[in-house]
């Protein structure tokens, strides 16, 4: 805010102007000072949804019917490969991880790169990115996968009836959670993505949406995506808010241990190099 150079009286940061145009800035720096200090602790802790053996669980507690009604604040790609079988029951995490949106531009981790991990320069390309590398099967080694950041809803009644929160404050200062899809939920995500989109003109963060986790008799289980409903315009601005929060966490890599003996990690079935450096973190979500 300028000032008058007559005057050049000393800004008192406990008053407001005549307008009130400093007390409105004060407020919106508290609130960014909220975002921030959100962002770091998501960095810092990640909050995970399970779908471990096809139960939907949040910190240890399944959700009810195996469901929950969320805004899907983003989603990206996620690329990750675990040395010998994986297995989720185990709390190993990957030896080499990607994140992006364009799969063209997908490259290993700088926590990767720099601990000396990365398996290869590029996704493209990479032995473990290739159809037939995985151990079982005509798959990929590397698991290529998304990852969701959400908001809580709303909730469903006895009869099933969705009932959304439609306070501004709860959008405001809930914990954001994040979910790691199987493979095999991937393209139905997609599909949804598509449907919304083409139905309703909305991206998933201008919808509320139904995640539930069913019964698959190809592969165990999955988990389905179902819109319940716009978004109304009185909470699309602190949605697009946590959005941007969630755009600037939801890449948050898996932590590596400070001291770990190194080990190789694996080219793939297809001949690429082993790339030596430090085991995966142990981490479990």
């Amino acid at each position: 805010m300028a000032v008058s150079k007559a005057k050049k009286k000393p800004v008192d940061a406990g008053k407001g102007t005549k307008n009130g145009a400093m007390v409105k800035w004060e407020e919106e720096l508290a609130k960014q000072a909220e975002v921030a200090a959100s962002m770091e602790e998501s960095t810092a802790t990640g909050a995970f949804f399970s779908t471990k053996s096809g139960v939907l669980a949040f910190n240890g507690s399944p959700m009810p019917n195996n469901e929950m009604a969320v805004v899907i604040l983003d989603a990206v790609l996620e690329n990750v490969f675990y040395e010998g079988e994986y297995d989720p029951d185990t709390p190993s995490g990957p030896t080499c991880f990607a994140f992006g949106r364009d799969e063209k531009d997908m490259a290993p981790h700088k926590v990767c790169v720099e601990a000396g991990i990365a398996v290869a320069e590029s996704c493209h390309g990479c032995p473990n990115n290739e159809w037939g590398s995985a151990d079982k099967g005509r798959g990929k080694a590397c698991r290529n996968t998304r990852r969701l950041a959400m908001l809580s809803a709303g909730e469903f009644d006895r009869g099933g009836k969705f009932v959304a929160i439609d306070d501004p404050e709860h959008y405001e200062s809930t914990g954001m959670a994040f979910m790691k899809l199987p493979v095999t939920s991937v393209k139905g995500y997609a599909a949804f993505v598509k449907s919304v989109a083409g139905a309703m003109r909305r991206p998933p963060h201008g919808i509320f949406a139904r995640v539930k986790v069913v019964p698959d008799s190809k592969t165990q289980f999955k988990v389905v995506f179902e819109p319940l409903g716009t978004v109304p315009n009185e909470l699309l601005g602190v949605v697009m808010q946590r959005r941007e929060e969630a755009m600037a966490t939801i890449e948050s890599p898996y932590q590596l241990p400070e001291e770990e003996e190194q080990k190789p990690a694996r080219g793939g079935k297809r001949g690429g190099k082993p790339a030596a450096g430090r085991a995966a973190a142990r981490r479990k979500y």
